[in-house]
């Protein structure tokens, strides 16, 4: 005699399933939580966790925390696909931009990580994302922090000036946990108050950050002369 199906063990069985799944949904947001993880995606910002910058923790077990390149790579140059920005990198070190991204957004593609979680350099407007800080970008540095649950301060904004003549801010953040894990550097666009170039490091050797910030121009197209008559 074929023996029918117990609906009410049938029916725990998927109850205690859906929680279990519920439960591990919970646990992964909240160990992201913990560990200050990042998502950024294309056409905008979005920190989930702690951290300031494009670092992650799930690097492959055989790579470095950070990425480096030899003293003898040859470096070659970025351009920018819908602002006119430039810089230098490894040409070891391999690059992504985003398809219709409206912040031209360029991340970091090394290891099995999807360069949607590491973005080097992206664009930001001041007057879509707080108009008030319109011309003057150190307040803005200075306060970007509070748009990202995962901060509570800013540790420290230094102004300098690049190799290309680019006026610049080195922004520290501070996370829930009173760390700072990250450098943010924010360049003003010339001529333009509403834009900044925003870079973030959290997987490069600084040395190649560094070099790579150094080497951040904004080059806006010749105007075509007027033909005189």
């Amino acid at each position: 005699m074929e023996e029918k199906p117990d609906l009410k063990k049938i029916t725990l069985g998927l109850v205690l399933g859906t929680g279990l799944i519920a439960v591990f949904i919970w646990a992964g947001w909240t160990y992201s939580q913990k560990q200050g993880l990042k998502i950024t995606l294309p056409g905008g910002t979005t920190y989930t966790g702690q951290q300031s910058s494009g670092f992650t923790t799930d690097n492959p077990p055989t790579a470095p925390q950070r990425f480096t390149a030899p003293s003898d790579d040859k470096w070659v140059t970025y351009q920018g696909k819908t602002y006119p920005y430039s810089f230098s990198y490894p040409e070891t070190l391999s690059l992504a931009s985003f398809p219709n991204d409206p912040l031209d957004a360029v991340g970091i593609a090394w290891g099995n990580l999807n360069p949607q979680f590491n973005i080097l350099l992206n664009i930001e407007n001041i007057q879509e994302i707080d108009p008030q800080y319109v011309g003057n970008t150190e307040a803005f540095v200075r306060n970007w922090w509070r748009r990202f649950s995962g901060l509570k301060d800013v540790l420290s904004v230094d102004k300098f000036t690049n190799a290309q003549g680019l006026k610049g801010y080195k922004a520290v953040y501070v996370n829930l946990v009173g760390q700072t894990p990250n450098l943010d550097v924010f360049f003003e666009v010339p001529n333009n108050p509403n834009l900044v170039i925003h870079l973030a490091n959290g997987i490069l050797d600084p040395l190649i950050f560094n070099r790579i910030v150094d080497s951040v121009r904004w080059n806006p197209p010749t105007p075509t002369p007027t033909p005189t008559l």
